[in-house]
């Protein structure tokens, strides 16, 4: 496996809890392109924080042990969530889970996620998770490839948090809360409509 000493010493440093990340994902693949492989390039290009909505993982994860890891406990907690949303609201949840091995960390962010006071929390939650896991990926990992995978996802990571705003998904709720409201058939106890 390639060593990349250089380019990765030049890396801002990233922060659990940064506001906003230091440089974005774009850049960062624009920077990398000038010292990776083409090989290597193309397995950092392919590192997602998500897996695509079949469940199937991307090529990427064949040339990464790392990313491969990832992708299992990312199929594990979108399953769970999954099962556990599908529960909750009693539907069927076959159509929503993906084949794959059940990873123990996975499922255990998810239920707790899903016992969150709300949404935002669960989602806070998730990406606090996230973040101990890919870091946990990268211990030992200096200067090469699989570094550098870690590198990618925890940028998303950070990119995804900042884009979180209570205020908009305050509003985007109010939103949707008043058109079930307004569409919704009152009935008293008669049956008569309100």
């Amino acid at each position: 496996m390639s060593s990349y000493y250089y380019f990765a010493a030049t890396l801002p440093s990233l922060q659990a809890g940064a506001s906003a990340p230091p440089l974005s994902h774009a850049e960062f693949l624009e920077r990398s392109s000038r010292f990776l492989s083409g090989k290597d390039m193309a397995v950092l290009e392919g590192a997602r924080l998500f897996i695509p909505e079949d469940g199937s993982f991307p090529t990427a994860a064949g040339s990464s042990p790392l990313l491969a890891r990832y992708y299992r406990w990312e199929l594990s907690l979108r399953n769970e969530l999954a099962r556990l949303r599908a529960g909750r609201l009693q539907k069927p949840v076959e159509r929503h889970v993906k084949p794959g091995d059940p990873e123990w960390d996975g499922i255990k962010v998810a239920q707790a996620a899903m016992q969150a006071d709300d949404p935002l929390q669960g989602e806070l939650l998730i990406e606090r998770e996230r973040w101990s896991f890919v870091e946990s990926l990268a211990v030992n990992r200096f200067f090469d490839l699989e570094y550098l995978v870690s590198y990618a996802l925890m940028l998303q990571a950070l990119e995804r948090r900042a884009r979180f705003a209570v205020q908009r998904g305050q509003e985007g709720y109010e939103t949707v809360y008043r058109s079930v409201l307004e569409t919704a058939d009152y009935r008293d106890e008669s049956g008569e409509s309100i």
